[in-house]
């Protein structure tokens, strides 16, 4: 990891270097390069920071070249209308979570599964080894290109009256989801009934009665300030990562130089944010916590009774995919 990190940061630099030698030759007569650019969080979520820092750099790097607009909150389109207009060649860029990208190549349906990735290196060698550059080709049937991943950070599942210790605990609960399927299957072996809701939507969602739990990483779950109306957060045993991917007919159209650049800087702000997502755990927690909600984390032993109640999830998975990449992944 440290040395993909400095790799990127020497490319970036000699990127740099380049056009404050060169600069008036390269980018006096190029035409500007616009990148439509929604997010479906909220403008102080960390990760709208760091694609708003990401196209701040490109543009610099460019010489002004590249504008990147970010249009955070889904106040341009819901997630699912942005990356059709990303197909469509109409958005040029987007990078919202694995969930929505199920619907466009079932093998995305692999990066959620619970209890699979022990450590965050475990993910990561996944994320960024083969089986994550096979997820991202597996895209540009659908005219999309797949720069790179994100850690998406912790997860939670919150709910309105009690923190989860043990399978019984889901009974009863209607939790919201991006729609991730085998996420919906896990929580439904456990008891729960699942509904695809917007985050924007949650919060009154919660309020009117209509869910009583939600499913989602704690950064989102502060930053939308959702322990006001489902106050009890348990750390959920899982990853999920951010999907960096460019609308392929603009991308492939793109000056090469321009092209390595936006790809490069991409990466870059990817590792940073994998690094910095869950060293602002402890800081999220405690704003729980200083505004009454509960925050719990499972024993072993209380993991291991949640654990037995989804293998039947596995078994399905290995029907779909192949034994081979299931068990694969579970070593």
């Amino acid at each position: 990891m440290r040395k993909s990190r400095w790799l990127l940061l020497i490319l970036n630099f000699l990127a740099g270097a380049f056009l404050v030698s060169f600069g008036n030759g390269v980018s006096a007569n190029a035409k500007t390069i616009k990148i439509t650019f929604p997010k479906h969080v909220v403008a102080k979520h960390p990760a709208t920071i760091n694609t708003v820092n990401f196209g701040k750099t490109v543009g610099v790097l460019s010489d002004g070249v590249i504008n990147v607009k970010v249009y955070p909150g889904e106040q341009l389109y819901k997630t699912n209308q942005g990356l059709r207009f990303l197909t469509q060649g109409t958005v040029q860029m987007m990078n919202p979570p694995n969930g929505h990208f199920a619907s466009y190549s079932p093998l995305f349906e692999l990066i959620e599964v619970p209890f699979v990735f022990k450590t965050n290196v475990d993910f990561y060698s996944f994320l960024y080894g083969k089986t994550g550059e096979k997820l991202l080709r597996s895209l540009q049937k659908s005219n999309m290109h797949g720069i790179t991943f994100a850690d998406e950070g912790p997860f939670v599942i919150a709910t309105k009256n009690r923190l989860i210790n043990s399978p019984s605990d889901f009974k009863g609960l209607k939790i919201r989801t991006s729609g991730h399927p085998v996420v919906e299957k896990a929580l439904q072996l456990l008891g729960a009934s699942t509904t695809r809701i917007s985050l924007g939507e949650v919060y009154s969602a919660a309020q009117q009665g209509v869910i009583n739990g939600v499913f989602t990483t704690i950064t989102a779950y502060v930053n939308r300030h959702l322990y006001e109306v489902l106050p009890y957060a348990t750390l959920w045993p899982g990853h999920a990562a951010y999907v960096w991917v460019a609308s392929k007919s603009w991308w492939d159209g793109l000056n090469p130089f321009y092209r390595h650049l936006i790809d490069t800087t991409a990466k870059e702000s990817a590792l940073k944010y994998d690094h910095q997502v869950w060293s602002i755990k402890d800081k999220y927690v405690n704003i729980i916590k200083k505004h009454g909600g509960k925050y719990h984390e499972l024993s072993a032993s209380q993991l291991d009774k949640i654990h037995a109640k989804i293998k039947p999830l596995y078994s399905d998975l290995k029907k779909k995919f192949g034994a081979g990449i299931i068990d694969e992944m579970m070593r």
